[in-house]
């Protein structure tokens, strides 16, 4: 006879993962010194006064984050504007087209329609998770002026062939490092590569500000039109640095999108604790990864040797349906949650099943026709959209080490029991 605690906690056994959830717990509370300083910002000042501040301290600090290898940083207060601004800047209007991955979060593109460009979609790799560089070549028109490489859960693309597209056909390259924040290429961080990078500093990220992003650039007309955008008055008058487009300093190009100096206050305590943020989830999310490849169903995060991860974001394996045959990917989520883990499916769908995408009318410009996206029938991304899995970014070392072996008793758990959740499954319907 099976034991209660053997049998499936679907069915009525004993779940294999103890502590309560949430597992994944962040951000983490802030401490007094961060208290301190909002609490002192608060009676200092409140207003936002061009790049002074906390909001300068943070733009310095950041780029001594990114090796001193960008001139220029600005902040934005959300990662999308700052993603607004750069499309902006690098030329997107009417009538250009911006290739992006088919499979990413929809803000990576989506400001793009508020400029009435374009958006083409082009397949990802299986192992970075972003742009597959041969998909990319095939996407491009002659109205292809910008590529947009999202580095996806902390992976860099790879960069020496995007490059070489780029070059060949004369095109900007614009990073989105949403999930890479210390994500290293062959040893240059994410974000130095292009002629703009965007970092979210959004509250689920590595570093997070609650709401923020910063856009970095080497390019000074590439900072001067990002900056005119959203930082009219002081900052424009002070910074920018092309003659005939400082004549616009009292108006900007019309937006406010500057950072709050509290965002910034609690972006540059989270800055300054990334080191040791970033040890831990290495060490927790490489051991984690050792232990999934015990997993005959699961696929592990692959890491190429040339990468490094940075601080992750997220833990998305891929399910294998052909080693559980009668389980669905939804029956496999609902067995380990019943066996106590936290766990899902990625929330971010293919861009092409987005009306936003997939229309051939922008709602932002009602009557006025735009290109509508076709999923790729067969598609790398349409896969990875299918069979993974999303899994909490542990943090804490070695405090998480049990927790992560009892994740990897749940999986083989579930594993033994593979012909006792494919009968459940079929009897549910």
């Amino acid at each position: 006879m099976t034991s209660t605690g053997e049998r499936l906690a679907l069915l009525g056994g004993t779940p294999a993962v103890s502590r309560p959830l949430p597992h994944e717990i962040w951000p983490p509370r802030a401490e007094q010194s961060e208290l301190a300083a909002l609490a002192a910002q608060r009676n200092d000042d409140i207003s936002i006064k061009g790049s002074s501040g906390p909001v300068r301290e943070l733009e310095d600090a950041f780029r001594a984050f990114l090796d001193h290898q960008v001139r220029w940083a600005i902040t934005f207060n959300s990662g999308t504007s700052a993603l607004l601004a750069a499309y902006f800047a690098l030329g997107v209007r009417e009538g250009v087209e911006v290739v992006g991955p088919a499979l990413t979060y929809h803000a990576a593109l989506s400001p793009v329609h508020a400029l009435r460009g374009e958006v083409a979609l082009a397949d990802i790799d299986v192992r970075t998770r972003g742009l597959d560089p041969d998909s990319l070549e095939r996407t491009l028109t002659e109205r292809t002026k910008v590529i947009t490489v999202v580095h996806q859960w902390g992976h860099p693309c790879d960069m020496d062939a995007i490059l070489r597209i780029a070059d060949k056909h004369r095109l900007r390259v614009l990073e989105d490092c949403s999930h890479a924040h210390g994500s290293r290429y062959k040893g240059k961080l994410c974000g130095t590569f292009g002629d703009a990078a965007v970092f979210s500093l959004q509250a689920n990220k590595a570093v997070f500000a609650g709401e923020g992003g910063i856009l970095v650039t080497n390019d000074d007309g590439v900072h001067d039109r990002a900056t005119l955008l959203g930082h009219y008055r002081d900052r424009s008058r002070d910074e920018v640095v092309d003659q005939e487009l400082r004549q616009y300093w009292v108006t900007g190009f019309g937006l406010k999108l500057r950072m709050s100096p509290f965002n910034a206050i609690v972006a540059l305590h989270s800055l300054a604790a990334f080191p040791e943020r970033k040890q831990a989830r290495h060490s927790a999310l490489g051991y984690f990864g050792e232990r999934l490849a015990e997993v005959d169903y699961i696929e592990p995060m692959p890491i190429d040797d040339e990468v490094d991860m940075g601080a992750w974001y997220g833990y998305k394996p891929l399910f294998r349906p052909e080693e559980m045959p009668g389980v669905s990917r939804t029956a496999l989520i609902s067995a380990l949650r019943a066996e106590g883990m936290e766990v899902g499916a990625p929330s971010g769908p293919r861009l092409s099943t987005l009306p936003l995408y997939a229309g051939a009318e922008s709602p932002l410009f009602p009557g006025i026709p735009k290109a509508a996206n076709a999923p790729i029938a067969g598609s790398v991304a349409e896969l990875v959209e299918q069979r993974a899995l999303s899994l909490p970014t542990f943090t804490e070392w070695p405090a998480d080490k049990d927790l992560i072996d009892q994740y990897i008793a749940a999986f083989q758990k579930v594993g033994r029991h593979r012909t006792a959740l494919a009968e459940h499954a079929a009897a549910s319907g």
